[in-house]
């Protein structure tokens, strides 16, 4: 076997030739950038256009702007040269501070001191199951008279990702604090063109779109648009809505709907709808004129269910002749809850004959709405009970003269019996006024930020002033 020799001549020979010389350079400015970076806040956040939306779009909602949030993910080097262990623990039901930490380790002293720092910021009687961490810190202990496997260095609450009560280990204690994080949100455009055999809430989420932001769409939309019966392959949808982030990055979930709008091909329409908060704090949704979205009704109280049976003369089909359909019916599994399709009062609950189960509410002089077949009440709900719009009345059932579990759905106008699928309802509320030119300032605004998130024109969006922008060129 060959003898290496290895020798300071043979060393110093190695050192000059370049390749070493570029290697230990390279290795050394690599070492320096990672020691940097896993010193960083974490934060992914891209940067926002803020100063147009404010106040009316927050990019940025603060909870708690002096408080400065503690990361839950320690440093690179973080233990790398110590002997601290960090647990992470999900609170289960039954669990309390003092078993989940006698569980790895910490003694008695250690419990009882930190549970007596940590109750005045924060009752540990209040720990949520299946919803709350903890996050600990220990170092072990070769000898403790009290049994101790680990001292606690730390112990972290973690009640949501922006909010966490924080206990560590001092000379003089453990001291706690609270520590609060801000909010911050970035605008995300997602579009979709519904094709055959699918509908817009399968492209929605194909396209990376929330649930509870689909669900937002259907809400505002639904009252001039009857999403299954009104779409059809070829209609498009665009929305631009907020993700939120904590301060480390951490994703919080979608935010508020600001922008939507729906091209129905069998209508040849375009629905816009933009949110905008009025002078009395109230936010609501209007068209491009400042129309509000909202109206006195809805046309089809249960979303999405099918339609059975249409208003206007049929063949009854249990006494089976030929008689007037005074509403919509809208087939619905038994049991399914019934909002009232519009704010008002109850003048009339109780059993009907034919109607089964039956409700009415006067919403004001001119309307009226009924609801029939019902499995059952909802109990709070009685004669003289004042409901809002989307309140639960009852359940789906099939009382009465009825062949299946649906909703009888009745508009009452002035007396008369008018079909809930094409009577044209009144706003609930339009701008006037100064609100009109707020409004338009801020109409102009967000069709600019849309068209700046448009994914062929991202790669500028950073180096836009919008308010430079030259509005009429977007008209």
């Amino acid at each position: 076997m060959k003898k290496i020799n290895i020798s300071r001549q043979n060393i110093k020979k190695c050192i000059a030739k370049p390749h070493f010389q570029v290697f230990l350079a390279s290795f050394s400015i690599c070492l320096l950038l990672f020691f940097i970076i896993s010193k960083q806040s974490g934060s992914n956040i891209p940067p926002k256009i803020q100063d147009a939306f404010d106040p009316i779009i927050s990019t940025s909602n603060s909870v708690n702007k002096n408080i400065r949030p503690i990361s839950s993910v320690n440093g690179i080097f973080d233990g790398m040269f110590s002997n601290t262990k960090e647990y992470a623990l999900n609170v289960k039901t039954g669990d309390s501070i003092a078993s989940m930490l006698s569980n790895i380790g910490v003694g008695y002293t250690d419990i009882l001191e930190v549970s007596k720092s940590i109750n005045p910021v924060f009752k540990l009687s209040d720990l949520r199951p299946d919803t709350d961490k903890l996050i600990v810190r220990v170092k072990p202990l070769n000898d403790s008279d009290e049994k101790a496997k680990v001292k606690l260095i730390s112990l972290e609450i973690v009640k949501s990702p922006i909010y966490r009560i924080i206990s560590t280990k001092t000379d003089d204690g453990f001291k706690t604090v609270e520590s609060k994080s801000n909010i911050n949100s970035e605008l995300v455009r997602g579009e979709g063109i519904i094709e055959k055999g699918t509908s817009l809430t399968q492209v929605a989420v194909s396209q990376g779109i929330p649930y509870n932001v689909i669900d937002k769409f259907y809400e505002i939309f639904s009252f001039d648009v009857d999403f299954e019966r009104d779409i059809y392959p070829g209609d498009k949808f665009q929305v631009m809505y907020e993700q939120l982030y904590s301060d480390n990055g951490e994703y919080l979930g979608s935010g508020e709907v600001i922008f939507a709008s729906l091209y129905l091909n069998s209508r040849h329409n375009e629905f816009r709808l933009f949110r905008y908060k009025n002078e009395k704090g109230v936010v609501g949704y209007y068209d491009e004129n400042g129309k509000g979205a909202s109206k006195t009704l809805k046309k089809t109280p249960i979303n999405g269910a099918r339609i059975s049976s249409k208003y206007g003369n049929r063949k009854h089909p249990v006494l089976g002749y030929s008689k007037a359909h005074k509403g919509v019916d809208f087939a619905a599994p038994t049991g399914t809850p019934i909002p009232a399709a519009g704010s008002g009062k109850v003048v009339f609950r109780g059993w009907i004959n034919g109607y089964g189960n039956y409700i009415k509410i006067r919403h004001n002089g001119t309307y009226s709405t009924a609801y029939a077949h019902m499995s059952r009440f909802k109990p709070d709900v009685k004669v003289g009970t004042q409901v809002k719009q989307g309140q639960i009345i009852g359940y789906v059932g099939s009382t009465g003269l009825s062949t299946g579990p649906h909703l009888h759905y009745e508009i009452i106008k002035d007396g008369i019996h008018v079909n809930p699928l094409s009577v044209k309802l009144p706003s609930i509320q339009n701008l006037s006024g100064n609100e009109i030119a707020k409004f338009t300032s801020l109409r102009d605004k967000i069709n600019i930020q849309f068209v700046v998130l448009d994914k062929n024109f991202s790669q500028f969006a950073n180096l836009i002033d919008i308010k430079s922008i030259d509005v009429e060129l977007l008209k």
